[in-house]
């Protein structure tokens, strides 16, 4: 397997075209340059999620050849739109993209040479647009008080520079900037379509390839910009947006937690709050629970599938986390005052001879 392979670029969009044609652009751009630097193939899918805006017409007319669309015949969500694209997807690495992403011209080459056999996802560096601030880095993956938190960001911090071998591990690979390989992907059947209309999908996916057996690498040299549009929040309303957010986070645990022990603690935790809701006489998370509960059928036909196929325990998951944290080049950064250390003081180490 050679380290530059052909790729094929996934944009999802719904009523995106004032986003498309203010990013598209540098996707294509990037495109171009991977191209004609590795002499390789890319392509660049717009999967359309039914919309109903111009999105449709505008890419046909400016840009006729070189973006492919997948149309949707109706709304379906996040999930399956994307599945749409990486089913139509040719090529052997799949970099998805939100529409809302500038991509750096040179990105797409170092996320492509991570691929290997054990490889399954390679995620971004990715800053806020026209800021210095984290977007998504690096995932720390930990599971404590009856769930995994997987929202921790890290990134490489000179005190000792790692090995140029060493490979820096993410629990999630985002579904707004990151590569995967196309074959184990399919395999796995893309994104759960269950967790529908949207949140937690990627999440679910990674946890699934992790238990597989593969792994999920950060790769800091490639770099985007997120505007992040809020897309999900001019369509939902905030509670409906929340309940379907909790709702998918018990579903992946449901479906992929597989330790007994721990899975016993994830469900006294529902459990102590479903009692607090009660207290709080805020009973949204009754509707969270009863939504997932709705769904249970599905979900342990699914998980019945996970177990079978797993290769890979919760606790090893945890472990190679809680290794790579005590690592003395990784800087984890729980909140702003810890990012913004770790900007000075990465200023002032670049600024030695």
């Amino acid at each position: 397997m050679t380290d530059f392979q052909d790729v094929s670029i996934v944009i999802p969009n719904w009523n995106g075209q004032e986003l498309l044609a203010e990013y598209l652009p540098s996707v294509l751009q990037a495109a171009n340059f991977y191209q004609e630097t590795y002499k390789t193939q890319v392509e660049v899918i717009v999967t359309d999620d039914f919309s109903q805006d111009n999105s449709i017409n505008w890419l046909q007319e400016t840009y006729p050849t070189q973006v492919k669309i997948v149309k949707g015949t109706s709304h379906s969500g996040f999930a399956i739109t994307v599945n749409r694209g990486f089913f139509a997807a040719q090529y052997p690495v799949i970099f998805l993209l939100n529409n809302d992403i500038k991509v750096q011209e040179d990105a797409i080459a170092p996320l492509v040479k991570h691929f290997s056999k054990e490889a399954f996802a390679v995620c971004c560096k990715a800053y806020r647009l026209n800021s210095d601030l984290f977007d998504g880095a690096g995932k720390i993956g930990s599971f404590h008080k009856g769930h995994w938190h997987i929202f921790v960001n890290y990134d490489i911090f000179p005190t000792k520079l790692p090995d140029k071998n060493e490979t820096f591990y993410s629990f999630i690979a985002s579904g707004g900037y990151s590569a995967f390989d196309r074959a184990k992907l399919l395999e796995l059947g893309g994104f759960c379509e269950l967790l529908s209309p949207f949140y937690w999908e990627d999440a679910e996916l990674c946890y699934r390839a992790w238990k597989r057996g593969w792994n999920i690498h950060y790769e800091p040299n490639s770099i985007v910009y997120h505007r992040s549009s809020a897309t999900i929040g001019k369509r939902f309303p905030p509670r409906q947006v929340q309940i379907v957010a909790e709702r998918n986070r018990l579903l992946m645990h449901w479906i992929n937690l597989h330790d007994n022990i721990w899975f016993i603690s994830h469900w006294c935790w529902i459990f102590l709050k479903l009692i607090q809701s009660v207290i709080k006489v805020d009973f949204i998370y009754w509707q969270v629970v009863w939504a997932a509960l709705k769904l249970l059928p599905q979900t342990l036909e699914l998980r019945k599938k996970e177990k079978l196929a797993s290769r890979r325990s919760d606790r090893e998951i945890t472990e190679i986390f809680s290794e790579q944290s005590r690592k003395d080049w990784v800087m984890v950064i729980n909140d702003p005052k810890d990012y913004y250390q770790y900007v000075e003081l990465k200023k002032q180490y670049n600024l030695q001879p």
